[in-house]
């Protein structure tokens, strides 16, 4: 079935007049109801900030019957003069399109209605944070060195996390599951927040509110707020958080998170590739870090775990030795 797509263009012009639709001059009123004639995606526009939104329900109402009085002002003024019987029946024809204007257009504003079909990518580079709000309302928030598509039809949301880490801020929408692809690890939600973090095919999945359903290799986790799962290989490790993507704030808190994990996340805001050499334990580290500030967060790790930290303009060395190789 082919979708509807409102241009981006139409969609402003929209936002403009939805903005100040409770507050608008009668001239202004005028000027909105002549723009809803203009284009029938005009008013589509606008029913569809109505459905999201869910704002100035009157106004728009009010302005729902402006609309039909100056279709009605229209159509009188374009037909032509006609006897008897013609000037009747033109008259129930008139009568009879403008009752079915009104019974399909008021449900169209109290309703949701399928926004338009959305197909994009979105990256950062390596020290960027960014956010991108969605046409269903939902709200993504990618952490440095982060890449995703998404693709939103009239039957479900769907979104791949081709590698680095998210936040996801999910608009509710029942008829359209969400779903975020993010390799081994695939997760549904209908309307929440949660946090994905990959780092090759080891996946992080946190959850601030809501409930989001995790599924890798056959098993599946039912997650509600606080909840995590941690999904390397064959490792399956359920836990407890009380902070989901505080990196946002530019801070990352951690609890006896692999020191090789720590150093992968820190990557995300180096361009100099760091590098582990000679420790072959885990070295869980517990923490709360500024991830921006690489050098002295490794400074920290170097002192509390007796390593040695070795600064160049070509790379950083952090090594269980005395002298760190090259």
């Amino acid at each position: 079935m082919t979708e509807h797509v409102i241009p981006e263009a139409i969609l402003e012009e929209a936002a403009d007049w939805y903005d100040r639709l409770a507050e608008l001059t009668p001239p202004e009123q005028q000027a909105y109801s002549a723009w809803l004639l203009q284009n029938p995606l005009h008013r589509q526009a606008i029913s569809w900030l109505q459905a999201n939104l869910g704002e100035h329900e009157d106004a728009l109402l009010s302005a729902l019957a402006q609309h039909e009085d100056a279709s009605a002002a229209v159509a009188a003024a374009q037909a032509p003069a006609r006897a008897g019987w013609q000037r009747a029946a033109g008259g129930w024809a008139i009568a009879a399109m403008l009752l079915l204007s009104l019974l399909l257009g008021y449900p169209l504003l109290r309703q949701p209605v399928a926004p338009a079909l959305l197909q994009t990518s979105l990256q950062t580079v390596t020290g960027e944070q960014r956010t991108a709000q969605l046409a269903d309302g939902s709200e993504i928030h990618l952490n440095a060195g982060a890449e995703l598509s998404v693709q939103l039809e009239q039957a479900q949301r769907q979104v791949t996390l081709k590698r680095g880490e998210a936040y996801f801020a999910v608009a509710p929408d029942r008829q359209r599951p969400f779903y975020v692809d993010a390799g081994p690890v695939k997760i549904r939600v209908v309307g929440t927040a949660f946090n994905v973090d990959r780092m090759g095919d080891s996946i992080r999945v946190t959850v601030e509110h809501g409930e989001v359903r995790v599924v890798s290799a056959g098993e599946v986790w039912q997650l509600r707020a606080g909840d995590g799962v941690y999904i390397a290989g064959d490792e399956r490790q359920t836990f407890r958080s009380h902070s989901v993507a505080g990196w946002r704030d530019g801070w990352r808190e951690v609890s006896d998170e692999p020191l090789a994990d720590v150093v992968a996340h820190l990557q995300r805001y180096s361009v100099r590739p760091i590098r582990l050499q000679g420790i072959d334990q885990p070295l869980p580290f517990s923490g709360r870090y500024n991830q921006s500030d690489v050098e002295g967060t490794l400074t920290l790790i170097a002192d509390l775990f007796g390593l040695t930290l070795q600064l160049s303009d070509e790379q950083i060395v952090l090594s269980a030795d005395e002298q760190a190789q090259h």
